[in-house]
């Protein structure tokens, strides 16, 4: 079966870990582009008097902005021999200024200093700051964390977690963790999800966007509430929806639905409001009709996809590329069957079941769900059977009859946890948690898991943990 797909997302990057002549050509494009745009704004970016043209005052200047530039980008003072190799040597009587700030800044754009963080080595301050903020932000040091940095002032874990808490709470890091959602949601691409106009009418692309705003709204309140609290997002009876959300999936101005138990009465169109549904109809992310539809067929639902974004993404399990390659063709089956009967029926070989014994389970619990993400009761003029035996990755069989089943087993499951922790990090970081010792991993869940599974504090704590891991064996010290 091809129900997962491979990728080529090696060690956390999203192409792999090697560096091809296209990657390095188009660095170098981005670098000389940049290069050309400082040098057309000098004067301004360096703050030079417009009345300044005698080249002995100008040089000077331009030389030191080129050196703070530097500074910036390699994320540490620069010495001596640094800055005489990507500033001063560009400086010459014989080449104008503009050419020198030019070369200047390619060759610092260019640098393995600036493309490659971890080159520099060292676990100094500003090396700690640099992993921070790229942790973080994927950016560069502030003012405060820089001054911090020159001062001596993250030396300790303690010091380290005091910058943390700091910037966590910056716009920043809001993008960098709505970044990952968007990953670990498999939420980006809204664009791509479409239905048959006949069979779901009204289902467009405005209505696509609506749902994926609703989703982030969703996220973010979670996220940034007081507890932060990651068995949220499975267990919420919530959906953040508008006006014409609202509309299509049932629910009334005043909140009253088949499913919905409250909402404000008077709230523009445009305003997304949290509406509370049945709980056994609404499991947190596990049930957002954003990606209950993004997990569908263009006419019909598919236990398959939503059974395989369940199992990698909300139960952080592997699974193995599949042996053969075989299309789901809607017309190759009989016109009665349901789509649980015929995803049964079409995965029913041996060298199938090796992971669809896992994912079918799962899928079928959200079966209630049509392509659109609404609730049904039907499916082809026959009940919606969601009941499925499922085993857990510790062995055990658990009868699940729908998503709030999954969504319960998920939010208590260690291995649920610790996939979250592992996918935070690795979106975050960039590389494996095994890259930063073996241990690390059981570390942080521990922590996660004291916390009472605090999103923030969670990217926090891998944040401290990959600027302040020393990878230098510990030797007993010998008498």
């Amino acid at each position: 079966m091809c129900s997962s797909d491979l990728d080529d997302a090696s060690l956390g990057y999203e192409h792999g870990a090697s560096v091809s002549k296209e990657w390095w050509r188009s660095v170098t494009r981005a670098g000389t582009e940049v290069s050309e745009r400082v040098a057309a704004r000098m004067r301004r970016m360096a703050d030079i008097p417009a009345g300044m043209t005698n080249r002995a005052d100008l040089g000077p200047r331009m030389q030191e902005f080129c050196a703070r530039f530097a500074e910036r980008a390699f994320r540490r003072p620069l010495d001596a021999e640094l800055r005489h190799r990507v500033v001063d040597v560009w400086f010459k009587p014989e080449v104008a200024l503009e050419d020198s700030v030019k070369r200047s800044v390619l060759a610092t754009m260019t640098s393995p200093r600036f493309l490659y963080p971890e080159s520099q080595g060292g676990d100094d301050d500003h090396a700690i700051a640099s992993r921070l903020a790229l942790v973080l932000w994927d950016s560069l040091p502030d003012e405060a964390l820089k001054k911090a940095a020159d001062r001596g002032e993250l030396s300790t874990p303690e010091q380290v977690r005091s910058q943390a808490l700091r910037m966590i709470q910056d716009r920043r890091a809001r993008a960098k963790l709505r970044g990952f959602f968007d990953h670990w949601l498999d939420s980006g691409e809204a664009e791509e999800i479409a239905k048959d106009p006949n069979a779901y009418p009204g289902f467009d692309a405005e209505l696509v966007q609506d749902l994926r705003t609703s989703l982030t709204h969703f996220v973010d309140a979670v996220v940034w509430s007081e507890a932060s609290d990651y068995r949220q997002l499975l267990l919420s009876d919530e959906l953040h929806l508008n006006a014409a959300l609202r509309r299509y999936y049932g629910v009334e101005k005043d909140g009253r639905s088949p499913g919905a138990t409250n909402a404000a009465v008077e709230v523009g169109a445009d305003a997304f409001i949290p509406v509370r549904f049945d709980p056994e109809q609404r499991a947190g992310v596990l049930t957002h009709p954003f990606l209950l539809s993004a997990h569908a067929y263009y006419r019909s639902s598919s236990p398959i996809h939503r059974g395989v974004f369940l199992t990698r993404k909300v139960l952080g399990r592997f699974l193995k590329p599949p042996p053969m390659a075989i299309e789901f063709m809607d017309d190759r089956f009989d016109p009665s069957l349901t789509m649980r009967e015929k995803v049964t029926q079409l995965t029913d070989k041996p060298q199938c079941m090796g992971c669809h014994a896992t994912i079918n389970p799962l899928g079928f619990s959200l079966e209630q769900f049509d392509a659109a993400g609404r609730f049904r009761k039907e499916d082809n003029r026959k009940p919606v059977d969601t009941v499925a035996e499922y085993q857990t990755a510790d062995g055990r069989t658990l009868t699940l009859r729908g998503p709030r089943d999954v969504a319960r087993h998920a939010a208590e499951s260690p291995d649920a946890r610790r996939g979250f922790v592992r996918q935070l990090f690795q979106y975050t970081v960039q590389q494996a948690p095994g890259a930063f010792g073996n241990e690390g991993l059981q570390r942080l869940d521990a922590a996660f898991e004291r916390s009472g599974c605090n999103i923030r504090q969670l990217m926090v704590e891998i944040a401290v943990h990959t600027s302040t891991w020393d990878p230098k064996p510990k030797h007993p010290t010998r008498p």
